[in-house]
C-alpha cells in the first residue's frame, strides 16, 4: 500500500482522548464485529499493566464527511475497544476497576453522571502505568479506498486467529460478500446507518458477551434463541456461513454446492463459481434476492412463534445433530413453497406442528459421518416440501421482489417454443418503427384479446410479456430508436420497457399505472379484469425491466367485446355464434382433463 508510512507509539491516555473526539473509524464492509469476550479483554489490559509487548494497531488516514481527519482502523479494533471499555469501567482486571479520578476526561464524565465509579478501584499508580503505555501504531497516509481494502485483506488473510468465514470476508469486495453480509445483519439485527462507524458506537451493534452488558443480547438473536448455531459459533461467524449457503442457493440453485470449498470459491472474485453467482445476482437483482431471503426467513420465524416453539426442540425428538444443515433444508423447503411455487401460509400453527420431529422422520440421512452434497440437499428439501406443502395455499397476485420471475422468464421463453398458444411477446406499447413514438392502444387491446383467447384455448397459466422481442429485426429497430442495448437469451432479445417508460411516462411506476388504466377500459368481465390486474408484475432481468401479464382459465370461456376468441399457434380466431355450444362442450372436457 503506497503512501507515507509512520510507525509510532501512542500513549493509552492519548488514544482515549482521540476516541472521545471521534478519531477512530470502523468500516463495516470488511471489519469484524466486536467478538472478544470478558476474559480476552482482561488478559489484554493485564498485558498493558505488566508491560508486556502487544501487537501493532494498523490504521490509515481517513477524511470524514465534515472534513475532519481521523483514522480508519484496519487491524486492532478489538484491542482499542478493550482499552476504551476498561477505562470507562465496563469490566475489572484482577478484580479491580479503573479509577475514574485518574484522568481528567473520565473525572469530568463522572461528575456529569455519564460514567459511574465501580469498586474496588485500581490504585492510581497502576492506572498511570496503563495510561502511559505506548501502544504501537502503523499509520499509512493514503485516502485510496482500494489500497485500504487491499491492505486490510493482506493483514487478515493469514487467518490463524480468524474463523474460516472471517478469513473469507477479510477485505472481500463485491456483490456476493455484500449480499451475504446484508442478509446476515438482517437476522442478527446489528445493522448500522452507514458502513463507516465510530469505534465508540461499535459496542451498540455488536453481540453481547457474558459479563459485558452492551450491544445486542445474544439470547435474542434468532440463531442462538432457536439453537441453530451456538453462541461461540456465532462469534466465529458461522451464522454467515449458513446464510452464504442459503443465499447462493437462492441466486443459483443449479450450481450452488454445500461444501466449505464452494464458499471459498464464491468469495474469490477470480473463480468461475464467483463469476457464475455474480451473473445470477445481476439477472435476479441484488435487492430481489435480499428481500426474498428476508421474507422467507420472516415466515419461518412467524411459524415458530405461532406455537412459541424453539426450532431445535421442535425438529429433534432427541439429541440435536447438524442443526445448521437441518435449518438449511427447512429454509429451502419454505423457499420453494413461498417463492418458487408462489404460495402463502394457510395456517401457521398447523405448519409449525408439521415440523415436529422431522429430523427423525425425514432427515436421518444427515446423521452420518460423510459430508452431504448438493444432490442430498435437493432431495431432502423436496422431502420436507412434500411434508409442509399442504399447509400452504395459492396466492393471488405476486410481489415482484418475492417471486422467482427471472427463472420463470427463462422457463417461459423456453416453453413458448412448444406451447406457443399460451405465450406472446411484445417489444412495447409505443410505435418506434416509423419514429413517431405513438402509443398504440390497438396493440394493447390485442394483448388483452390474446390473453382471453389463450385461456379459452389451453388450461394453465398464459402470458403476454412486454420488453421481449422474438425477432432480432424488431430489437434492432428498438435499439436505433431508444439507443438502449438489448441482451440475448437463446433466440429472444430482451429489450426491456425501461427506455419506453422513461421517455413517455416518466417512470416504470407511471407506466404500470397507464397499463392498469387501459385494462380497466377493456371490454371484458370484471372478474377477468381483476385477475389480470392482480397478476400484473414488473421485474428486473439483467438490468432491464420486464412487464408480465398473466391469466388462467376460469370455469367458463372469457369473452372479449361479447365474442369468444380462441388461439391457434399465434393466430386469433373468433368462435362463430352458431358453434359456441360445441365450443363450450370442448372447453369443459379440456378443463376436466387438465384437473385429472
Amino acid at each position: 500500500m503506497q503512501g507515507n508510512l509512520s510507525i509510532k507509539g501512542i500513549p493509552v491516555q492519548n488514544i482515549y482522548s482521540q476516541c472521545l473526539s471521534g478519531k477512530y473509524m470502523i468500516n463495516r464492509r470488511y471489519q469484524r464485529k466486536l467478538v472478544w469476550g470478558l476474559e480476552e479483554k482482561q488478559k489484554f489490559i493485564d498485558s498493558l499493566l505488566q508491560g508486556f509487548p502487544i501487537p501493532m494497531i494498523i490504521a490509515a488516514n481517513y477524511i470524514k464527511s465534515n472534513g475532519e481527519s481521523a483514522f480508519e482502523i484496519l487491524d486492532g479494533m478489538q484491542r482499542l475497544n478493550a482499552i476504551i471499555s476498561f477505562i470507562e469501567g465496563e469490566f475489572p482486571v484482577n478484580g479491580h476497576y479503573y479509577n475514574l479520578e485518574s484522568v481528567a476526561q473520565t473525572k469530568i464524565q463522572m461528575e456529569k453522571g455519564e460514567l459511574a465509579q465501580k469498586n474496588p478501584t485500581l490504585d492510581l499508580g497502576s492506572c498511570s502505568k496503563i495510561l502511559d503505555y505506548p501502544v504501537p501504531f502503523s499509520i499509512c497516509d493514503t485516502n485510496d479506498s482500494e489500497k485500504v481494502d487491499e491492505s486490510f485483506r493482506r493483514i487478515n488473510t493469514g487467518g490463524r486467529t480468524l474463523s474460516k468465514q472471517d478469513v473469507r470476508q477479510a477485505g472481500a469486495l463485491g456483490k456476493i460478500p455484500d449480499l451475504i453480509r446484508d442478509c446476515s445483519i438482517y437476522v442478527r439485527k446489528d445493522s448500522s446507518h452507514s458502513n463507516i462507524v465510530d469505534l465508540r458506537n461499535m459496542k451498540n451493534i455488536s453481540l453481547s458477551n457474558r459479563g459485558l452488558g452492551y450491544g445486542i443480547d445474544l439470547n435474542k438473536v434468532f440463531w442462538a434463541k432457536h439453537g441453530v448455531i451456538t453462541y461461540e459459533n456465532i462469534r466465529m461467524s458461522r451464522d454467515e456461513e449458513l446464510v452464504a449457503h442459503i443465499v447462493s442457493y437462492i441466486a443459483n440453485s443449479k450450481d450452488a454446492e454445500t461444501t466449505s470449498k464452494y464458499l471459498d470459491s464464491i468469495y474469490d472474485s477470480s473463480s468461475n463459481q464467483s463469476e457464475s453467482i455474480n451473473i445470477a445476482i445481476n439477472k435476479i437483482g441484488y435487492e430481489t434476492i435480499f428481500k426474498q431471503f428476508c421474507f422467507v426467513f420472516d415466515e419461518i420465524r412467524k411459524t415458530l412463534e405461532s406455537n412459541n416453539s424453539i426450532f431445535k426442540e421442535l425438529v429433534f425428538s432427541d439429541r440435536p445433530n447438524k442443526t445448521p444443515s437441518v435449518f438449511q433444508v427447512v429454509y429451502i423447503a419454505f423457499y420453494k413453497s413461498l417463492i418458487v411455487h408462489n404460495l402463502k401460509v394457510a395456517n401457521y400453527k398447523n405448519l409449525c406442528d408439521s415440523l415436529r420431529n422431522i429430523f427423525d422422520m425425514h432427515l436421518r440421512a444427515l446423521d452420518v459421518d460423510t459430508k452431504w452434497n448438493s444432490s442430498d440437499r435437493e432431495k431432502l428439501s423436496e422431502s420436507i416440501f412434500g411434508v409442509i406443502k399442504c399447509h400452504f395455499k395459492p396466492k393471488s397476485g405476486t410481489d415482484r421482489h418475492l417471486s422467482s420471475w427471472v427463472e420463470s422468464l427463462e422457463n417461459i421463453l423456453n416453453e413458448s417454443r412448444t406451447e406457443q398458444v399460451c405465450y406472446d411477446f411484445k417489444v412495447g406499447l409505443h410505435k418506434f418503427s416509423d419514429g413517431s413514438g405513438e402509443l398504440i392502444e390497438e396493440t394493447f387491446n390485442k394483448i388483452i384479446k390474446t390473453l382471453s383467447a389463450m385461456t379459452n384455448s389451453k388450461s394453465g397459466d398464459c402470458f403476454v410479456i412486454l420488453g421481449v422481442a422474438d425477432k432480432e429485426k424488431d430489437a434492432n429497430q428498438h435499439l436505433d430508436f431508444y439507443k438502449s442495448e438489448y441482451v440475448k437469451y437463446n433466440d429472444f432479445c430482451i429489450v426491456g420497457i425501461d427506455a419506453e417508460a422513461k421517455k413517455y411516462h416518466g417512470s416504470i411506476e407511471q407506466y404500470e399505472r397507464k397499463v392498469l388504466q387501459m385494462i380497466e377500459k377493456q371490454p371484458i368481465s370484471e372478474a377477468f379484469k381483476q385477475e389480470i390486474k392482480s397478476n400484473l408484475v414488473t421485474f428486473t432481468y439483467n438490468n432491464r425491466e420486464i412487464l408480465m401479464l398473466k391469466a388462467s382459465r376460469s370455469e367458463k370461456p372469457e369473452r372479449y367485446a361479447g365474442d369468444i376468441f380462441k388461439r391457434t399457434l399465434s393466430h386469433l380466431e373468433k368462435v362463430d355464434r352458431d358453434l359456441e355450444f360445441d365450443f363450450l362442450d370442448s372447453f369443459r372436457r379440456e378443463s376436466k382433463q387438465a384437473q385429472m
